[in-house]
């Protein structure tokens, strides 16, 4: 059942075994895990159906520290969440991702990847993919081989993308239908109520843009926010604890990590169709699949570098046919009939034998070939965690009263390390495979301390409620419960200690059904009073 909280009464009062805030990626996938079963589910979202501006707006953040495009760009408030407008990109994190590494400050998990590897499958099936592996499995599948890098030091693999990035709509109906299930739109999260023991969440409170307020009460409370989101939420509840939920040791926030995105350099090559054959998108059975290259362990343990990952962009004029092709496919996969799409699709019309071989490639041979391109390697990085880099509260307020986040964005040296040392590994390889010569811009070469300004986040929000066994190092700990809480979860990227290269979508939702296997437990050996 979707309930408006718009349209509810002045003082509405809901109750269920377990209240799911927020409506992303990771909500959905609690939800779906809970709706098979008798359990009484209240599912918050701040958004509506629609995007709505003042909505939107409670994102809005005070930057102190780097640039950070993110704060307001891939980030939804929306029923749905960034699943509405995200590319569906899917990579699993590596083994050696969840260790502790020694030349990275704050390394290493509470859990492992074998810990990690039955629910990866089972987030695999919630996105509609295939269960093969990443690597060899594809490369058969694909009818291909690797393009010759040295195993040692590239790893070369791929990215997978959701035929329905737009997960709602897959399991709205289902929702929409539930007879145990409750679903709140624009129920914006205000306050947490604490027990007078201070150990339990008593209540949740949640009021819309227009006034009306509700409280929600749930034996277990799980928070499924955003990377930001979470820190901000935990930090601004200080009324009973001074801190803020789970703050005693002034963790919540900091630690914050994004990927790194950078071009590093466009890749001269008299061999184009050679490159496109390894690095340009391939297609099997309505599945989009993309090359990455990405450090090798063996590589980042002898170079003591962080994770790092590089993928080809093949750039056509903006203008061009194919371009407008591409997003006219786009725009009529997601069903967004407009005006804008009638002149795409016109401009197509007009430009037909500039089209044939991109519609040769993809129809006969199931790859993309884009026509008149320029070459570029672009990067994903890890960041390393840092303390310095964190989420605080400003000192302005949204228009819920509620006090906004202040983002302080830091990188480290080893980051910088990191880029220019994988930079010299793929130009040397590109060199000796015959597939080109990679020329790093200036910034990346003079080793200049203004580096920084060419790199950019890449709205993937982790590490602010990062977690740990001790409640001396995480926020959260293996289970995703908040130290100090008993019944308080957060189901966000914000609990990763680390951020690999990879998209960290899957791996979220790894740990929100594992997550939500854990609460259903609990559910089950609990007395209901509790």
């Amino acid at each position: 059942m979707i309930v408006d909280l718009e349209q509810a009464g002045e003082a509405a009062a809901f109750e269920g075994d377990v209240c799911i805030v927020g409506s992303g990626a990771a909500g959905l996938a609690l939800a779906d895990e809970f709706l098979h079963t008798s359990r009484r589910v209240i599912l918050l979202e701040s958004g509506g159906r629609n995007h709505e501006p003042p909505t939107q707006q409670l994102y809005e953040s005070e930057i102190t520290g780097l640039p950070f495009n993110g704060h307001l760009t891939g980030r939804f408030r929306i029923f749905g969440g960034s699943t509405t407008r995200w590319g569906g990109q899917a990579l699993p994190f590596s083994p050696l991702d969840f260790e502790p590494r020694d030349w990275v400050a704050h390394s290493g998990w509470p859990i492992r990847f074998a810990d990690l590897a039955p629910y990866y499958a089972r987030a695999s099936r919630f996105m509609r993919l295939d269960p093969l592996n990443y690597d060899a499995d594809l490369l058969a599948l694909l009818r291909t081989t690797q393009p010759g890098f040295d195993p040692a030091q590239i790893y070369y693999h791929f990215s997978k993308w959701s035929p329905h990035p737009d997960l709602w709509r897959l399991y709205r109906p289902a929702i929409q239908e539930s007879a145990t299930l409750t679903m709140l739109l624009h129920a914006n999260l205000t306050r947490l109520v604490l027990n007078e023991g201070l150990d339990r969440v008593q209540e949740v409170h949640v009021r819309t843009l227009g006034g009306k307020a509700a409280v929600v009460r749930a034996r277990h409370v799980i928070l499924c926010l955003g990377g930001i989101e979470v820190a901000r939420v935990l930090l601004a509840n200080n009324t009973q604890q001074k801190n803020g939920l789970g703050n005693d040791r002034d963790l919540v926030g900091r630690f914050f990590q994004d990927h790194l995105l950078a071009d590093i350099g466009v890749l001269k090559t008299s061999a184009l169709d050679r490159l496109q054959h390894f690095f340009n998108t391939y297609y099997h059975r309505g599945l989009k699949y993309a090359p990455r290259f990405s450090a090798a362990d063996d590589l980042q343990r002898r170079d003591r570098i962080l994770n790092i990952s590089a993928f080809l962009e093949f750039e056509t004029s903006p203008d061009s046919a194919y371009v407008a092709a591409k997003e006219a496919y786009q725009q009529l996969r997601r069903r967004w009939i407009n005006g804008a799409l009638l002149r795409k699709l016109a401009q197509c019309a007009l430009h037909l034998p500039e089209l044939l071989r991109p519609v040769y490639a993809y129809l006969v041979q199931h790859r993309a070939y884009s026509p008149a391109v320029v070459p570029h390697v672009r990067i994903l990085s890890e960041q390393e965690p840092t303390a310095e880099s964190r989420i605080s509260l400003s000192e302005s307020k949204d228009a819920l009263g509620m006090p906004r986040s202040r983002i302080h964005w830091q990188l480290t040296e080893l980051t910088r390390h990191t880029l220019t040392r994988y930079a010299e590994v793929l130009r040397a390889e590109f060199a000796r495979t015959g597939l080109g010569e990679l020329q790093p811009p200036e910034w990346l070469r003079d080793g200049g301390t203004d580096w920084r300004r060419w790199v950019s986040d890449s709205y993937h929000h982790m590490g602010a409620a990062r977690m740990h066994d001790s409640p001396a190092q995480g926020v959260v700990n293996r289970d995703c419960r908040v130290h100090g809480l008993d019944n308080l979860y957060v189901g966000s990227s914000a609990v990763f200690p680390t951020s690999s290269h990879s998209n960290p979508t899957l791996t979220l939702l790894a740990l929100s059904l594992r997550l939500a296997d854990h609460v259903r437990q609990r559910l089950e050996t609990e007395s209901p009073g509790v």
